[in-house]
């Protein structure tokens, strides 16, 4: 069983409870694997603090920016949490004080802590995790790969098997249909609300849209498809009230969840039994071709669009070579606007529960979105190109600003 040192000692109750609470979160899946979660701490308070208390009071101390789900989880933690007072170690010390150190979480990246945790991890042969959520903009997705990492090569290799198991009997039903995948720009409003019909398809949506009533109601849909660390699987309020949708929707018997591989065991850690059986993770990488075909090898390249990374690998895998895909409400922005977080339906509802992300996650905003939509639209030309090439058409039914679905658009009759 792993220990796992946080560093550097923190200097007040409030950032330690601040990233206590993140661990309680991102080491839920593997809980049985962790030995104790190790909390240094140099504040002048260090007597007062009581760890089975926090922990079995946790709706107490938790922020409010934080999923409140995490303090029913809080509790299962007991005997696993070491709150030690910071005594100034040099880092050998660490490998005798913790022989089975894995992890050093590096929760405040200034340069005289990263140099530290560094020595902290050659000494003790642990990694070192880059995860200051005020300066690492994936210090979520970090994290999670790290306890990923927990997981034996035997279980990992079960999970992918798993999947790809649900995958296959799921395309015994959808195989050969026409698909239609639904983004969560502004047009899908529309499309909701003239109540349009997109036909006998498999129906797909995506992120925001799974906590969308009305556009559930009228799309009807079989495939949930989600994939974002930081909105999605991530600790904050936001995240926890997407899972809270994501239940309610997979109420609903046919719906399957489409995620990343690594995400399905958050997804078992806290969603009901009965729906486990219909969550599937796909795997990714870094490659210079994009996989259409998820039967021959069930991984997908790695983008950072839900559209390209997973909804589509898995739509044109359904529709199969001279199949049917249409694409509905992935509006874009002009390249002029490229400055700043998308639009999306019901916008002002969507970006007021977006607020605390931007509290939880500040580094995750520090982002270079004009890049962010150049990538996009680039890797939605090649991978549109590539299904082309295998007969299958292509038909975008709202009007968009991203240039490989405008050339593609086809006006709803």
């Amino acid at each position: 069983m792993a220990d796992i040192l946080f560093y550097p000692p923190f200097p007040n109750r409030h950032l330690l409870f601040d990233q206590l609470f993140r661990a309680v979160w991102h080491f839920l899946p593997a809980l049985a694997k962790v030995n104790r979660l190790v909390f240094p701490y140099a504040g002048d308070d260090f007597a007062l603090l009581d760890v089975s208390q926090t922990l079995d009071m946790a709706k107490v101390f938790l922020s409010r920016d934080l999923d409140p789900a995490i303090a029913d989880h809080a509790p299962k933690y007991a005997g696993k949490i070491a709150l030690t007072q910071a005594t100034g170690r040099a880092p050998a010390d660490y490998a005798a004080a913790y022989p089975n150190l894995k992890g050093v979480i590096v929760w405040s990246c200034d340069a005289a802590s990263v140099a530290e945790a560094h020595a902290i991890a050659a000494a003790t042969g642990a990694e070192a995790v880059m995860a200051d959520p005020y300066q690492v903009q994936q210090e979520t997705l970090l994290t999670m790969r790290f306890v990923y990492k927990l997981f034996s090569q035997e279980e990992l290799g079960a999970l992918v098997a798993d999947c790809r198991a649900k995958f296959m009997a799921g395309l015994k039903t959808w195989k050969g249909k026409g698909v239609s995948c639904f983004g969560n720009g502004p047009s899908l409003a529309k499309v909701v609300e003239a109540k349009i019909d997109p036909g006998s398809t498999v129906r797909a949506v995506c992120n925001s849209t799974i906590g969308d009533a009305a556009a559930l109601a009228h799309l009807d849909p079989e495939l949930l498809v989600c994939g974002d660390p930081v909105q999605h699987w991530g600790a904050s309020l936001y995240a926890g009230r997407f899972r809270a949708d994501l239940a309610r929707a997979m109420e609903n018997p046919k719906r399957v969840l489409i995620t990343q591989l690594g995400y399905v065991p958050y997804f078992r850690a806290m969603m009901p039994g009965h729906t486990h059986a219909r969550a599937i993770g796909i795997g990714n990488d870094r490659r210079t071709t994009f996989n259409l075909d998820l039967t021959a090898e069930f991984l997908t390249a790695a983008t950072a669009n839900v559209l390209t990374m997973l909804m589509l690998p898995v739509a044109f895998t359904i529709a199969g070579a001279h199949g049917a895909v249409d694409i509905f409400g992935c509006d874009g922005m002009a390249f002029a606007a490229a400055t700043k977080p998308w639009s999306h339906a019901n916008e002002d509802d969507y970006m007021g529960k977006m607020a605390v992300t931007h509290r939880v996650h500040p580094g995750f905003w520090k982002r270079n979105y004009e890049e962010e939509y150049w990538s996009y639209c680039q890797d939605l030309e090649d991978i549109l190109q590539a299904a082309e090439a295998k007969g299958i058409a292509m038909r975008n039914r709202t009007p968009s600003f991203v240039p490989a679905l405008g050339k593609r658009y086809v006006r709803i009759a």
